[in-house]
C-alpha cells in the first residue's frame, strides 16, 4: 500500500461527491471521483484503488450492480467496498452485503462514523496484506517450516517441508514431530534441546532426521517457542535447511581448499592443519616434530626473465622431484609462490631433519631441463624443532621462517636451525618479561579499535579491540613481540580479562553517548578460553558493565578445536544461548578439522590477512578465499576479511560476496578518543536508514 491510500468515490450527486472527497483528503487520503457505476468500473481498471465508496442508487449502473462487477475484476475481491445510501431498510442492507460490500453507511452521512469506519477498513486491509505477504514468503522459501502445538503435534507445514521430507501436508498435520526422528541422537541430545527451549525459548543446531523414504539426512534447524498472551508456550516454529548437498560437496571442497591448483600439493591451509595434528601426537607420544620451510633460490630471476609460464612449469617439476625424495610418512606442502614446507613427525633426533634437508638440497643442486634449457636453482631451508623452538603451531612456524631467512643471509643453498638470537637475546627477553609482569598494575596497556565495515551497505557494523603496550622507556611495543611472551608466561589470562572488561565498558559508554549499538570484537587466547571459570568471567564482565551480550563478539583461535571438544562445545553453547557472537579468528591457519565448524555454534569466520594480502595477485590465495566464503555461507556463517589495504582487494572481496572487511583501507587501529571521532565522521557519511 502507498503512503496515501487511494479511494474511488462514486456518487451521482456532485455535492455529496465533493464533500466525500474533501473529507477523505482532509484525513490524508487520495481520491478519484466518478458519477456512476459504469465510469467507476473504468476508473477501477485504470487506477486500482485501495477502497471504493459507492452510492447505492445511481443511473446507468446502480451501486449494487457496480459492487458485484468490481468484485469480478482481477484483484477486486481484495478491495473493500463501502456502500453509502439513503436507503436504510433491511432489504437494501442485505442486498449490499450480498453484492460483496464490506460495510454500510446511511445518508445523511455522519462524518465521524464515516472517518472511523474508513480508518478501520484501512487497518484491516493493511493487516490482510501483511498476512498475505507473510504467507507468500512461507510458501515460497526454500527452508522447511513447521508449526506445532505445545506438545509438538504438527499443525501446519510449508511446501519446502514436503519437498525436503517427502511427507505431504496431509500426511504430516496432526502427527507428532517424532514422525521425522531418525534414531541418530541419544536422549541427552534431546534433553539438552528441550532444556534450552524451556530456559531461552530458542534452540538452533544440526540435527539428523529421517525422510519418508527412510533416508537419514542432516539439517540445520532453528526452533523458537511462541507464547500466548498469558505467557504460556502455545506453539513451536521450526525453520530448517537441508544440509545434504553441503555435506556431499564437503569432501571435494575440502580437497580444493587444501590443495594447490598448480602442483596439486597440499597447500598452506593443510600444512597448518597437519602441523596441529603432529604437535598433538608429539605431546601425547613425547616425541619431537621438525618443520622445514624452503624458499627456492634464483626462482624470481628465472620467472622474470624467461616468463611466468616457464616459471609455473618449473614449479611443477620441482614439486614432483621433491615429493619423490620425501620419506614415505612425511609430506611436502606448497606454501605459496616459490616457498615449500615439510613436516617431520615422531622425531627422536634432530639428525633426521638434517637428512631430509640435505636430500632436498641435493635434488635442487641438479639442473632442471625445460625446452632444452638447463635451469639451475637452489634452496634456503629453515628448520624449527618442537617443542624447543615453539610450543604451538604459530610460534614454531614463525621461528622456522626466521631460520629460513637466516639461511638466505648465509649465502643461500644451505639450511639453518632456528636460534633465539635471530629474534631477540635471552637477556632482552627476560627483561621484557619482567616489564610485562608489572605493566598491568602500572596501567601501561591500552586498547585501540579498528572498524569493521559491511560490504553491502558500506556502514560500520562493529569494531575490533586490539591490545597495545606503551612501555615507559621503549614506547609502543608491537603485539607480535609481547603477546607470544604473555602466552608463554601465562600473563595472557589477566591481560585478557582486563581487555575484555575495558572493551565492554567502552562499548557501553559509546552506546550511552548516543552511538548505535555495534559489535565489539575481543580476541581470546587459548589459555584464557580453557580456564575452568571462563564463562563465569565473561558473564561477570557483562554484569559489571551492563553491556548487551548481543553487542559482544568473542574471537577464538582455531586451537580451541585441539583441546577437549565436548568441554569446548559446552562453553560455546553457554555463550551462544545469550545471543553472544562467536568468531573463529585467522581462519585457515591451524584449524584441526573443518568438521568442528558444523558442531560449534560459530557465527563468523575471519579470513587471515595473509590470504588477503596477495588475493589479487596469487591465484592460490584467491581460490582459498573463494572456498572459505563458499564453505562459510553453506554453513550459514558470516565472513569477515582482515588486512584489507587496497581498493583492488576490496573489489575482489565484494565480487566474492564477502560479508564484512576491516583493514588500513578504512582505518588503522585508533585509540578510544580518536575512534570516537572516526565514528562521528563515519555515521555522518552513512546515516541510518
Amino acid at each position: 500500500m502507498s503512503n496515501k491510500p487511494l479511494f474511488l468515490v462514486v456518487d451521482d450527486d456532485p455535492v455529496s461527491r465533493l464533500m466525500l472527497c474533501r473529507s477523505l483528503e482532509k484525513s490524508g487520503y487520495e481520491t478519484i471521483a466518478e458519477e456512476n457505476g459504469a465510469k467507476a468500473l473504468a476508473a477501477f481498471d485504470r487506477r486500482r484503488p485501495d477502497v471504493v465508496l459507492l452510492d447505492a442508487k445511481m443511473p446507468v449502473m446502480d451501486g449494487f450492480e457496480a459492487c458485484r462487477a468490481i468484485k469480478q475484476c482481477p484483484g477486486g475481491d481484495n478491495v473493500p467496498v463501502l456502500m453509502i445510501t439513503g436507503l436504510n431498510d433491511e432489504e437494501s442492507v442485505d442486498k449490499a452485503y450480498e453484492a460483496g460490500a464490506a460495510d454500510f453507511i446511511t445518508k445523511p452521512i455522519h462524518w465521524a462514523i464515516l472517518r472511523n469506519r474508513v480508518q478501520y477498513l484501512i487497518k484491516v486491509l493493511e493487516a490482510e496484506r501483511q498476512l498475505y505477504l507473510a504467507a507468500g514468503v512461507i510458501e515460497s522459501t526454500d527452508e522447511g517450516i513447521v508449526v506445532t502445538d505445545s506438545d509438538s503435534i504438527i499443525q501446519s507445514v510449508n511446501p519446502a517441508f514436503a519437498r525436503i521430507t517427502g511427507y505431504s501436508a496431509a500426511e504430516a498435520v496432526g502427527r507428532s514431530m517424532n514422525l521425522l526422528k531418525s534414531g541418530h541422537h541419544d536422549r541427552e541430545f534431546y534433553r539438552n534441546m528441550w532444556e534450552c527451549l524451556r530456559n531461552f525459548g530458542n534452540w538452533k543446531g544440526e540435527i539428523w532426521n529421517r525422510r519418508k523414504n527412510g533416508e537419514i539426512y542432516p539439517q540445520w534447524a532453528n526452533i523458537n517457542a511462541i507464547k500466548s498472551p498469558t505467557g504460556q508456550v502455545s506453539n513451536f516454529v521450526v525453520v530448517f535447511t537441508d544440509l545434504t548437498a553441503a555435506k556431499e560437496s564437503e569432501e571435494s571442497l575440502l580437497y580444493i581448499t587444501g590443495h594447490d591448483a598448480l602442483t596439486d600439493l597440499p597447500n598452506r591451509l593443510l600444512f597448518y592443519d597437519r602441523l596441529g595434528h603432529a604437535l598433538n601426537d608429539a605431546r601425547r607420544d613425547e616425541k619431537g616434530v621438525a618443520v622445514l620451510l624452503l624458499d627456492l633460490d634464483r626462482f624470481k630471476v628465472i620467472n622474470d626473465t624467461i616468463g611466468h609460464d616457464v616459471g609455473d612449469r618449473l614449479l611443477v617439476k620441482v614439486s614432483e622431484k621433491l615429493n619423490a625424495a620425501m620419506p614415505e610418512k612425511d609430506m611436502l606442502f606448497r606454501m605459496g609462490g616459490d616457498e615449500f614446507g615439510v613436516i617431520l613427525g615422531g622425531l627422536d633426533d634432530s639428525r633426521q631433519a638434517v637428512q631430509v634437508a640435505q636430500g632436498i638440497l641435493e635434488v635442487l643442486a641438479r639442473p632442471f631441463t625445460l625446452d632444452d634449457m638447463d635451469l639451475f636453482i637452489g634452496g634456503s631451508i629453515g628448520i624449527g624443532l618442537f617443542p624447543g623452538d615453539g610450543p604451538d603451531v604459530k610460534t614454531l612456524v614463525k621461528n622456522t621462517d626466521a631460520a629460513m631467512y637466516h639461511a638466505k643471509e648465509q649465502g643461500r643453498n644451505n639450511f639453518q636451525f632456528y636460534r633465539n638470537e635471530l629474534n631477540t637475546t635471552s637477556l632482552a627477553r627476560m627483561m621484557l618479561e619482567g616489564s610485562l609482569r608489572n605493566a598491568l598494575e602500572r596501567e601501561e596497556f591500552l586498547l585501540f579499535y579498528q572498524p569493521q565495515i559491511d560490504l553491502k551497505s558500506g556502514r560500520m557494523v562493529g569494531m575490533e579491540a586490539l591490545m597495545r603496550w606503551r612501555h615507559p622507556e621503549r614506547g609502543m611495543i608491537s603485539p607480535g613481540e609481547f603477546i607470544p611472551l604473555a602466552e608463554e608466561s601465562g600473563l595472557i589470562i589477566p591481560m585478557g580479562r582486563w581487555a575484555l572488561l575495558t572493551a565492554c565498558r567502552q562499548n557501553r559508554a559509546w552506546q550511552e553517548a548516543g552511538f548505535p549499538p555495534l559489535r565489539m570484537a575481543v580476541n581470546l587466547s587459548g589459555l584464557q578460553f580453557n580456564a575452568p571459570d571462563f564463562t563465569d568471567q565473561v558473564f561477570k564482565v557483562l554484569g559489571e558493565t551492563g553491556l548487551d551480550p548481543a553487542t559482544l563478539e568473542l574471537e577464538l583461535t582455531e586451537s580451541i578445536a585441539m583441546g577437549d571438544v565436548e568441554e569446548t562445545l559446552a562453553k560455546l553453547h553457554t555463550l551462544d544461548q545469550v545471543n553472544m557472537h562467536l568468531a573463529i579468528d585467522d581462519f585457515g591457519t591451524g584449524f584441526s578439522s573443518l568438521s568442528y565448524l558444523k558442531r560449534f555454534p560459530i557465527d563468523t569466520l575471519k579470513i587471515d590477512q595473509s590470504f588477503v594480502r596477495n588475493c589479487t595477485s596469487d591465484p592460490e590465495d584467491a581460490a582459498i578465499i573463494r572456498a572459505f566464503i563458499s564453505l562459510a555461507h553453506s554453513l550459514g556463517l558470516r565472513v569477515i576479511a582482515e588486512g584489507v589495504e587496497t581498493a583492488e582487494q576490496l573489489q575482489f572481496l565484494q565480487q566474492e560476496d564477502c560479508d564484512e572487511v576491516q583493514g588500513y583501507y578504512f582505518s588503522r587501529p585508533l585509540p578510544a578518543d580518536r575512534f570516537a571521532e572516526y565514528m562521528v565522521e563515519h555515521f555522518q557519511r552513512h546515516p541510518s536508514g
